[in-house]
Parts: structure tokens; C-alpha cells; sequence
């Protein structure tokens, strides 16, 4: 573990997660992660950053293009915050980053959260822009998707809901950290608690609770460990070995599996959750690197 991690595990213990306890408090986490946002630095010059706005006749939300100049690859990326907060500007790093390492232009979707849109809006938003791609002429063999926490959970059923709808399917999906079980039942829920840096458990079924709406929690476009996954592409899978949601993470590598999915699945230990998005961390970086090779591999192997 590198020093910057350690550092970063100080801070989220004794800022994120202490702030944290207590009833959910969407506006407090919406504000604090806006403020954080608007320290980060702008795209590199390297990279194109290209706004979209939301369009009604199509159904899609608003979303925006991070790309290097002579993208090979197309990468649909979906934002985590647990489906109530994060958005566009607190995941623009990470998909600058990515795009450059993908050798790719990333589209960054920023779907409707909750309690404002409930379940399923945020699907529904996933599977239009995933539509718009293909109308425009997206070869899906070119494309992969993406997504952390919430984000990587919706990734899963975009997929399952494109595969249900008779639509093509991308070359593969990274997902980091993927929310999967909104019944929130997984044993690292209980077993992880102390370790984990920035989640207190009782926080997540109130989230669960404040996008599902009265819809049952093991609903599987909501909750894509209990959907059927046949069919769905190669899966890369990054987790910590000390968060709470590991089980999501390691509980979908062998759901896929045993399913026929080709997944694979990347753990480290002491690295908070979404540790991937965190660039200032060395193990972010190369672990972005890494995908990049993914997204070039599954490409290759889709054609």
C-alpha cells in the first residue's frame, strides 16, 4: 500500500465515514461532493471535453464526452453516489484518465438519481444512451462499459436490460466496486465493518430504500446479483479486500461464472471502496492503466 493510500484511508476514516452516521442526508452529501469537485483541475489538453445537453425528444439525459484525438474505443461510463449524488464533475478526472488509457472517447452519463427519479429511471437513462450510441453507428464490438459503486451496478443492468430488450451488446464491462445487492445482505455488510474506511453499514439500505421506492429489493435491474447474466460479456472487476461491499464484487464474479460470463476479478486489500476513481493514489493509476488494456483486449477479441 502506498503512502498516499495510507493517507487517503486517515482522511475517508475520520472525515467521510464520521460524517456519514446518522439518517441520510442527500442535500449534506450532494454539497460535499460538489465543493470536493470544484478543487479538481480541469481535463488535460490532451484530452476533448465536450458537453451534451440533455435531449427530450430522444429521452436521453445530459451527459458529456471526454476523448483523446483518434479514439480506437468507445467506453460508456455510469457514476456511482449510491444513486442519490456524485455526477458529472466529481467523475470527470476519472474518465479523462480513462479515455487516455483506452485510447478511447468516453461518453459520462449524467442519469436522473433519487428521491427526485426513482427506480428505474437511472436504467431506463443507461439503456437510451446505450440506443443512442447504436443509432449514431457505434459498432458495439468497440464499445465497453463502465462504472463504480451505484454506477457499476448499473452498468450490469444496462446489460441485462439490453440483452432483455433484443439490443447488441458491448465487448465487456469494468466495473469497480459494483453495487449489485440492494438488500444490502452480503456478509462483508457485517464481517467489514470496522475495516472499512468510508461506509457505515446502516447507511445503505437507506439508499437502497430512497431509489427502490417500495419496489422489492432483490428486483434484478435494481439488484443485478439476482438477474439472470447469461449471455452478458467479458466482466473486469475491481474490489477492496476491507470494504463492505465486497461480497457484491465477489458474490457477481461467481454468479457470471457459473452462468458462462467470462469475469475476472482484481482484489486488494486496505484501498477504500472505489479506489480506482482516486487518482491522486499510484494504485489508481495503474490500475486505470490496466483497464485500458482490457477495453483493447475484449475489443480484439469481440471482432
Amino acid at each position: 500500500m502506498s503512502i498516499q493510500s495510507f493517507i487517503t484511508n486517515l482522511v475517508l476514516r475520520h472525515q467521510f465515514k464520521r460524517q456519514g452516521r446518522g439518517p441520510l442526508n442527500v442535500e449534506k452529501a450532494r454539497h460535499m461532493v460538489s465543493k470536493m469537485a470544484k478543487r479538481y483541475p480541469p481535463p488535460p489538453k490532451s484530452i476533448t471535453h465536450t458537453p451534451v445537453p440533455a435531449q427530450a425528444q430522444h429521452k436521453l439525459c445530459s451527459a458529456e464526452w471526454l476523448s483523446v484525438a483518434h479514439p480506437k474505443h468507445t467506453v460508456l461510463y455510469f457514476h456511482g453516489g449510491g444513486y442519490f449524488f456524485c455526477g458529472l464533475d466529481t467523475h470527470r478526472p476519472t474518465c479523462a484518465y480513462l479515455a487516455r488509457t483506452a485510447q478511447a472517447r468516453v461518453l459520462s452519463v449524467d442519469y436522473r438519481m433519487a428521491p427526485e427519479h426513482v427506480f428505474p429511471a437511472a436504467v431506463d437513462d443507461a439503456v437510451a444512451w446505450w440506443q443512442e450510441l447504436l443509432r449514431q453507428g457505434t459498432d458495439p464490438r468497440t464499445v465497453v462499459f463502465a462504472g463504480d459503486s451505484a454506477g457499476g451496478g448499473l452498468a450490469v443492468a444496462c446489460m441485462v436490460a439490453a440483452r432483455d430488450q433484443g439490443l447488441p451488446l458491448p465487448a465487456g464491462a469494468i466495473l469497480f466496486s459494483p453495487w449489485t445487492d440492494l438488500t444490502c445482505s452480503g456478509e462483508t455488510m457485517k464481517t467489514l465493518a470496522d475495516a472499512d474506511v468510508m461506509f457505515n453499514p446502516e447507511s445503505l439500505p437507506e439508499a437502497a430504500a430512497l431509489y427502490l421506492a417500495g419496489k422489492p429489493t432483490t428486483t434484478p435491474l435494481a439488484s443485478p446479483l439476482f438477474a439472470n447474466l447469461k449471455g452478458l460479456p467479458s466482466l473486469m472487476i475491481h474490489a477492496s479486500r476491507h470494504e463492505i461491499l465486497l461480497a457484491d464484487s465477489t458474490r457477481l464474479h461467481e454468479r457470471a461464472m457459473a452462468q458462462g460470463v467470462t469475469s475476472e476479478i482484481h482484489l486488494r486489500a486496505k484501498m477504500p471502496h472505489v479506489w480506482p476513481t482516486m487518482l491522486m493514489l499510484p494504485e489508481a493509476r495503474q490500475t486505470l492503466k490496466e483497464c485500458g488494456e482490457f477495453v483493447a483486449r475484449v475489443a480484439r477479441s469481440a471482432r
